[in-house]
């Protein structure tokens, strides 16, 4: 058997959750994105313990003792401090919402790793000895870089697992495997909710290989039952390079609807809401997109609202270079100006607004002229 030496093992809660099972049993494994996640040298904050061996009565008792939380107990899962404690099971879908499945215990852990989506999130360790377990060959998947289904129906039985490829292509850099793409591709997303999608494509802005994903939203048809958006192949390509680059530069969340809207001429504000994105989002509005090259006085407008480090059209280094010269990366460009005296003036309502940005013009202006 392979051997990982993971931090995780060394954790003092996980000698005290191994303390707790090791009466009943010597088979509870690491599994999911935190046995994946260490294995592609990232830090993971939650940790989920499949526990074999013991009956789900005897289970329930353990829990109860130890005072964990039952998060989903039809599931046979409990919380307890950073750790989600579950026996091993598989599932049957019985209707069209995400919570129609039918439950039964299970265990054998090749058995149970089949209700899992992806060879790399099907590795188990085991916490008292630290074996690998690894049925699906996710460690070479892994290794290849590469997202590979498990099992053809448990896959399609819930159409999420279609966004969650996007979403972990696009985090890990992965690719999807032929075979896996043209399954999705017969996988129709229409019946899932408005917050299931929105919430794997938080994890998508948050992507760092943000042009993967979008070759997968655009190569499944996505983008128009998502975004409405419908592009050509060379719109697709031109897109493509600019959030390639655009990535090395911008990390917000906000970039990829920020570019999107912005290069395809999207309403924003339409766009935000259909994703219940309006609150969370709410001063991507506020970001102004330019097609081309941008003035040194628009460049200058903008910083005198934030600075220009802030802001998520600066992901060129032409226009990082230019923003550096003006002045203002790390500071905005502080303006005042006395309301007052402009009232006094005789400017009634519209008018002091108006006379407000002639007066941030004209020093604007003049800055340009006196740097």
């Amino acid at each position: 058997m392979l051997k990982i030496d993971f931090k995780i093992l060394q954790n003092k809660q996980l000698k005290e959750i191994k303390d707790i099972l090791s009466p009943y049993t010597k088979r509870a494994y690491l599994v999911g994105g935190c046995v994946r996640d260490g294995f592609l040298g990232i830090k993971s904050s939650d940790f989920d313990i499949e526990v074999y061996d013991i009956l789900p009565e005897k289970f329930e008792k353990i829990m109860q003792k130890i005072g964990a939380k039952g998060v989903g107990k039809s599931y046979f899962i409990y919380k307890y401090k950073e750790f989600d404690l579950g026996l091993p099971r598989t599932e049957n879908k019985t209707g069209l919402k995400h919570t129609d499945f039918d439950v039964f215990y299970c265990n054998d852990t090749k058995q149970a790793s089949i209700r899992r989506d992806f060879t790399i999130n099907s590795i188990m360790i085991n916490i008292f000895n630290g074996d690998i377990i690894d049925h699906n060959n996710g460690i070479n998947d892994i290794k290849k870089r590469v997202l590979k289904h498990i099992d053809n129906d448990k896959f399609c039985e819930d159409p999420l697992r279609v966004l969650r490829a996007i979403q972990f292509s696009a985090r890990f850099g992965f690719r999807i495997d032929g075979d896996t793409l043209n399954l999705m591709k017969t996988i129709s997303i229409k019946n899932l909710s408005k917050d299931r999608i929105t919430a794997e494509l938080m994890k998508f802005f948050k992507a760092e290989f943000l042009h993967i994903g979008f070759y997968y939203l655009y190569e499944l048809n996505l983008l128009k039952e998502i975004f409405n958006l419908s592009i050509k192949n060379n719109e697709f390509i031109s897109f493509s390079r600019k959030l390639k680059q655009g990535r090395k530069f911008i990390k917000d969340e906000q970039f990829f609807i920020y570019l999107l809207c912005g290069y395809f001429n999207l309403d924003t504000k339409v766009l935000l809401s259909n994703l219940n994105l309006s609150k969370k989002f709410a001063n991507l509005q506020k970001q102004k997109y330019f097609h081309k090259k941008i003035k040194d006085i628009q460049m200058l407008k903008i910083a005198t609202d934030q600075p220009l480090n802030k802001w998520l059209g600066l992901y060129t280094p032409q226009r990082i270079k230019q923003a550096k010269k003006l002045g203002f990366f790390d500071n905005k460009f502080d303006i005042k100006i006395d309301v007052d005296t402009i009232i006094k003036n005789g400017f009634e309502k519209e008018e002091i607004a108006q006379e407000i940005q002639k007066i941030k013009q004209k020093i604007l202006i003049d800055f340009l002229k006196n740097r």
